[in-house]
Protein backbone atom coordinates (compact mmCIF):
# COMPACT_ATOMS: atom_id res chain seq x y z
CA UNK A 1 0.00 0.00 0.00
CA UNK A 2 2.98 2.26 0.54
CA UNK A 3 3.36 2.94 -3.42
CA UNK A 4 -1.09 4.60 -2.98
CA UNK A 5 0.46 6.35 0.05
CA UNK A 6 3.36 7.81 -1.60
CA UNK A 7 0.86 8.76 -4.96
CA UNK A 8 -1.89 9.98 -2.43
CA UNK A 9 0.73 12.16 -0.35
CA UNK A 10 2.16 13.67 -3.24
CA UNK A 11 -1.28 14.87 -4.90
CA UNK A 12 -2.45 16.24 -1.75
CA UNK A 13 0.31 18.27 -0.61
CA UNK A 14 0.15 20.77 -3.31
CA UNK A 15 -4.00 21.09 -3.40
CA UNK A 16 -3.70 21.83 0.42
CA UNK A 17 -1.06 24.58 -0.13
CA UNK A 18 -3.02 26.06 -2.57
CA UNK A 19 -5.96 25.97 -0.52
CA UNK A 20 -3.76 27.54 1.90
CA UNK A 21 -2.80 30.69 0.03
CA UNK A 22 -6.83 30.67 -1.46
CA UNK A 23 -7.89 31.14 1.86
CA UNK A 24 -5.32 33.57 2.99
CA UNK A 25 -5.87 35.55 -0.04
CA UNK A 26 -9.98 35.70 -0.87
CA UNK A 27 -11.01 34.02 1.98
CA UNK A 28 -12.63 31.43 -0.22
CA UNK A 29 -11.78 27.98 -1.34
CA UNK A 30 -13.41 26.54 -4.55
CA UNK A 31 -14.77 23.45 -4.17
CA UNK A 32 -13.21 21.75 -7.69
CA UNK A 33 -9.94 20.87 -4.41
CA UNK A 34 -11.69 18.81 -2.77
CA UNK A 35 -14.23 17.33 -5.24
CA UNK A 36 -10.79 16.64 -7.31
CA UNK A 37 -9.04 14.76 -4.16
CA UNK A 38 -12.13 12.55 -3.63
CA UNK A 39 -12.48 11.99 -7.25
CA UNK A 40 -8.64 10.79 -7.28
CA UNK A 41 -9.56 8.96 -4.00
CA UNK A 42 -12.13 7.09 -5.25
CA UNK A 43 -9.97 4.47 -7.39
CA UNK A 44 -7.36 4.37 -4.91
CA UNK A 45 -9.28 3.31 -2.84
CA UNK A 46 -11.55 0.69 -4.81
CA UNK A 47 -7.80 -0.47 -6.40
CA UNK A 48 -6.57 -1.10 -1.87
CA UNK A 49 -10.22 -2.81 -1.61
CA UNK A 50 -9.73 -5.17 -4.67
CA UNK A 51 -6.32 -5.99 -3.09
CA UNK A 52 -6.34 -5.70 0.12
CA UNK A 53 -10.25 -7.22 0.76
CA UNK A 54 -12.60 -6.19 3.47
CA UNK A 55 -10.47 -4.99 6.48
CA UNK A 56 -9.38 -1.98 4.17
CA UNK A 57 -12.80 -1.45 3.28
CA UNK A 58 -13.66 -1.26 7.12
CA UNK A 59 -10.91 0.89 7.67
CA UNK A 60 -12.14 2.94 4.58
CA UNK A 61 -15.66 3.94 5.68
CA UNK A 62 -14.82 4.37 9.32
CA UNK A 63 -12.51 6.67 8.39
CA UNK A 64 -15.13 8.12 5.71
CA UNK A 65 -17.98 8.32 7.78
CA UNK A 66 -16.18 9.20 11.43
CA UNK A 67 -14.33 12.52 9.78
CA UNK A 68 -18.26 12.97 8.26
CA UNK A 69 -20.03 13.23 11.60
CA UNK A 70 -17.10 14.82 13.36
CA UNK A 71 -16.87 17.79 10.90
CA UNK A 72 -19.94 18.33 10.54
CA UNK A 73 -20.41 18.46 14.20
CA UNK A 74 -18.15 21.05 14.06
CA UNK A 75 -19.46 22.84 11.30
CA UNK A 76 -23.12 23.17 12.69
CA UNK A 77 -21.47 24.58 15.82
CA UNK A 78 -19.62 27.52 14.13
CA UNK A 79 -15.98 26.20 15.03
CA UNK A 80 -15.35 25.96 11.08
CA UNK A 81 -15.90 26.68 8.09
CA UNK A 82 -17.98 24.72 5.06
CA UNK A 83 -14.29 24.31 3.10
CA UNK A 84 -12.59 23.11 6.38
CA UNK A 85 -14.88 20.25 6.91
CA UNK A 86 -15.07 19.54 3.08
CA UNK A 87 -11.03 19.71 3.28
CA UNK A 88 -11.07 17.11 6.52
CA UNK A 89 -13.66 14.50 3.81
CA UNK A 90 -11.77 14.54 1.22
CA UNK A 91 -8.37 13.95 3.62
CA UNK A 92 -10.56 11.11 4.90
CA UNK A 93 -11.22 9.20 1.57
CA UNK A 94 -7.76 10.26 -0.56
CA UNK A 95 -5.89 9.07 2.70
CA UNK A 96 -7.72 7.06 4.95
CA UNK A 97 -5.52 5.73 7.29
CA UNK A 98 -1.75 6.63 8.43
CA UNK A 99 0.37 5.71 6.02
CA UNK A 100 2.92 2.66 6.28
CA UNK A 101 5.77 5.06 6.79
CA UNK A 102 4.38 7.82 8.75
CA UNK A 103 5.22 8.99 12.22
CA UNK A 104 8.90 8.77 11.20
CA UNK A 105 9.85 11.26 13.94
CA UNK A 106 7.92 9.75 16.61
CA UNK A 107 8.23 6.62 18.93
CA UNK A 108 4.36 5.50 17.64
CA UNK A 109 4.41 4.01 13.99
CA UNK A 110 1.72 4.31 11.94
CA UNK A 111 0.33 0.75 12.87
CA UNK A 112 0.53 1.47 16.22
CA UNK A 113 -2.57 0.58 19.02
CA UNK A 114 -2.28 4.49 19.85
CA UNK A 115 -3.10 5.53 16.23
CA UNK A 116 -6.70 4.66 16.89
CA UNK A 117 -7.98 7.58 14.90
CA UNK A 118 -8.15 7.85 11.38
CA UNK A 119 -5.53 10.09 9.88
CA UNK A 120 -8.07 12.70 8.87
CA UNK A 121 -9.11 12.75 12.24
CA UNK A 122 -5.69 13.10 13.60
CA UNK A 123 -5.02 15.86 11.34
CA UNK A 124 -8.66 17.78 13.02
CA UNK A 125 -6.82 17.05 16.17
CA UNK A 126 -3.20 18.56 15.97
CA UNK A 127 -5.05 21.49 13.68
CA UNK A 128 -7.71 21.93 16.84
CA UNK A 129 -4.56 21.98 19.14
CA UNK A 130 -1.94 24.41 16.96
CA UNK A 131 -5.41 26.62 16.75
CA UNK A 132 -5.48 27.11 20.58
CA UNK A 133 -1.75 29.22 20.30
CA UNK A 134 -4.11 31.94 18.99
CA UNK A 135 -5.73 32.76 21.96
CA UNK A 136 -3.07 32.19 24.26
CA UNK A 137 -1.42 34.81 22.12
CA UNK A 138 -4.16 37.33 22.65
CA UNK A 139 -4.52 36.44 26.13
CA UNK A 140 -0.55 37.81 26.55
CA UNK A 141 -1.25 40.70 24.11
CA UNK A 142 -4.09 42.04 26.04
CA UNK A 143 -2.57 41.18 29.48
CA UNK A 144 0.84 43.32 28.40
CA UNK A 145 -1.21 46.47 26.38
CA UNK A 146 -4.47 46.97 28.54
CA UNK A 147 -5.02 48.60 32.06
CA UNK A 148 -6.23 46.93 35.15
CA UNK A 149 -9.61 48.44 35.05
CA UNK A 150 -9.69 47.29 31.14
CA UNK A 151 -8.51 43.73 32.50
CA UNK A 152 -11.16 43.56 34.89
CA UNK A 153 -13.94 44.50 32.92
CA UNK A 154 -13.65 42.33 29.80
CA UNK A 155 -12.70 38.87 30.97
CA UNK A 156 -14.35 37.38 28.94
CA UNK A 157 -12.54 38.46 25.58
CA UNK A 158 -9.53 38.50 26.64
CA UNK A 159 -8.72 34.80 24.66
CA UNK A 160 -10.72 36.04 21.57
CA UNK A 161 -10.22 39.60 20.89
CA UNK A 162 -8.25 42.68 21.15
CA UNK A 163 -8.99 46.19 21.55
CA UNK A 164 -8.88 48.44 18.38
CA UNK A 165 -9.50 52.54 18.22
CA UNK A 166 -12.91 53.28 16.65
CA UNK A 167 -11.21 55.18 14.44
CA UNK A 168 -8.80 52.72 12.85
CA UNK A 169 -12.08 50.69 11.95
CA UNK A 170 -12.18 51.71 8.83
CA UNK A 171 -8.75 50.37 7.77
CA UNK A 172 -9.88 46.64 9.02
CA UNK A 173 -13.09 46.61 6.67
CA UNK A 174 -12.79 43.59 4.54
CA UNK A 175 -9.90 42.94 6.27
CA UNK A 176 -11.49 39.75 8.18
CA UNK A 177 -11.90 40.83 11.48
CA UNK A 178 -14.99 41.15 13.19
CA UNK A 179 -16.53 42.97 16.09
CA UNK A 180 -17.17 40.73 19.31
CA UNK A 181 -19.91 42.59 20.20
CA UNK A 182 -23.19 44.26 18.78
CA UNK A 183 -24.26 47.88 19.82
CA UNK A 184 -28.09 48.80 19.75
CA UNK A 185 -29.75 51.16 21.45
CA UNK A 186 -32.12 50.63 24.07
CA UNK A 187 -35.91 51.15 23.22
CA UNK A 188 -36.21 54.73 24.57
CA UNK A 189 -32.99 55.20 22.12
CA UNK A 190 -30.89 56.28 24.92
CA UNK A 191 -27.81 54.52 26.11
CA UNK A 192 -26.00 51.95 23.92
CA UNK A 193 -26.22 48.22 25.18
CA UNK A 194 -23.33 46.18 24.33
CA UNK A 195 -24.37 42.67 23.23
CA UNK A 196 -21.98 39.78 22.59
CA UNK A 197 -22.61 37.80 19.55
CA UNK A 198 -20.91 34.33 18.87
CA UNK A 199 -18.84 34.59 16.02
CA UNK A 200 -18.75 38.43 16.05
CA UNK A 201 -20.57 41.21 14.17
CA UNK A 202 -19.15 41.48 10.26
CA UNK A 203 -17.10 44.75 9.90
CA UNK A 204 -18.39 46.83 7.26
CA UNK A 205 -18.56 50.58 6.36
CA UNK A 206 -22.11 50.89 7.91
CA UNK A 207 -21.21 49.34 11.00
CA UNK A 208 -18.29 51.27 11.13
CA UNK A 209 -19.90 54.69 10.46
CA UNK A 210 -22.93 53.74 13.16
CA UNK A 211 -20.24 53.20 15.71
CA UNK A 212 -17.85 56.43 15.14
CA UNK A 213 -21.51 58.21 15.53
CA UNK A 214 -22.43 56.82 18.77
CA UNK A 215 -18.85 57.68 20.15
CA UNK A 216 -19.21 61.11 18.76
CA UNK A 217 -22.47 61.70 20.78
CA UNK A 218 -20.19 59.74 23.55
CA UNK A 219 -22.54 56.82 23.97
CA UNK A 220 -19.61 54.28 23.84
CA UNK A 221 -15.63 54.94 24.53
CA UNK A 222 -12.58 55.21 22.32
CA UNK A 223 -12.34 51.66 21.48
CA UNK A 224 -14.07 48.54 21.06
CA UNK A 225 -13.28 44.79 20.91
CA UNK A 226 -12.39 42.83 17.81
CA UNK A 227 -11.75 39.24 17.04
CA UNK A 228 -9.44 38.54 13.74
CA UNK A 229 -10.65 35.78 11.52
CA UNK A 230 -8.05 33.36 10.79
CA UNK A 231 -8.13 30.81 8.21
CA UNK A 232 -8.45 27.17 9.77
CA UNK A 233 -6.81 25.52 6.76
CA UNK A 234 -4.03 26.80 7.88
CA UNK A 235 -4.35 24.88 10.97
CA UNK A 236 -5.59 21.95 9.02
CA UNK A 237 -2.04 21.86 6.71
CA UNK A 238 0.14 22.62 9.53
CA UNK A 239 -1.84 19.56 11.35
CA UNK A 240 -1.68 17.44 8.38
CA UNK A 241 2.08 17.59 7.99
CA UNK A 242 2.29 16.85 11.57
CA UNK A 243 0.41 13.60 11.58
CA UNK A 244 2.53 12.71 8.86
CA UNK A 245 5.81 13.40 10.97
CA UNK A 246 5.21 12.42 14.37
CA UNK A 247 1.49 11.29 14.72
CA UNK A 248 -1.32 12.41 17.14
CA UNK A 249 0.29 15.03 19.30
CA UNK A 250 -2.19 14.54 21.83
CA UNK A 251 -1.25 10.77 22.59
CA UNK A 252 2.06 12.56 22.35
CA UNK A 253 1.11 14.54 25.41
CA UNK A 254 -1.03 11.87 27.03
CA UNK A 255 2.11 9.21 26.66
CA UNK A 256 4.35 11.78 27.89
CA UNK A 257 2.69 13.22 31.30
CA UNK A 258 1.84 9.07 32.06
CA UNK A 259 5.32 7.94 32.03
Amino acid sequence: MIGTDIFSLIFCIPILVYACYSDIKKRSVTNRLWLLMIAVGIPIAIYNIFIYGIPFLIRFTFSVLFTFALTYLFFRLCLFGGADAKCLIAISVLIPEHPGFACVYSQFTANSPLMLFPFAITTLLNAALFSLSVPLFLFVYNLLTLSREELRGNLGCLFIGYKLRIEALSEMVNKHTRLVHSYEADEEGGDIKRIYIFGGVELDAEVVEALKNCHARGKIGESVWVTPELPFILFITAGFFTSLLYGNLIFHIIFYFTL
